[in-house]
């Protein structure tokens, strides 16, 4: 069983509600432990679960407040974390074109940069659209998921 922890940068709860939308859905494959990223030093990440990060945009195309001190962390100091796979899914409002979901896209260019490994797209759902972000995340989670255990078997029998 795969293990996932889910980390949310938010303003308005949607990114921690849609986090435990998206461990509902799995819990007959994965063990999984939520948290904010404002308790979350990206120093301490370690090689083991798959990192799913959940991230609105707040303002003119920030991180959210709660996420904040991670992405400095990550911006400042660089480290390099080659050692890790993650998976992020950002929120925001298409009417909003310019910024659109960019706090995601910017938490993602952070981890990139430290050479953290990305699994899948980027998943996004937007504010102003009909759809639900749980019906756009929950499928997304499951191909993210299909991707990491392709990956486990090829690297266990290569």
């Amino acid at each position: 069983m795969i293990s996932v922890e889910f980390y949310f940068g938010t303003e308005s709860g949607t990114a921690e509600i849609l986090c435990e939308d998206m461990e509902a859905s799995i819990t007959d494959r994965a063990t999984t432990e939520i948290s904010s990223l404002d308790t979350v030093d990206p120093l301490t990440l370690s090689d083991g679960p798959l990192y799913v990060l959940v991230c609105s945009t707040f303002g003119t195309g920030d991180v959210p407040a709660s996420a904040e001190d991670f992405y400095q962390e990550l911006t400042r100091k660089k480290p390099d974390l080659a050692h890790i796979r993650f998976a992020i899914f950002g929120l925001g409002d298409r009417s909003f074109k310019d910024t659109f979901a960019q706090g995601s896209e910017k938490l993602m260019n952070a981890l990139l940069a430290c050479n953290a490994r990305m699994i899948g797209e980027r998943g996004i759902a937007d504010a102003s659209a009909a759809e639900l972000p749980e019906d756009i995340a929950v499928p997304w989670l499951q191909t993210i998921l299909d991707i990491e255990a392709g990956s486990r078997k090829a690297t266990a029998s290569g």
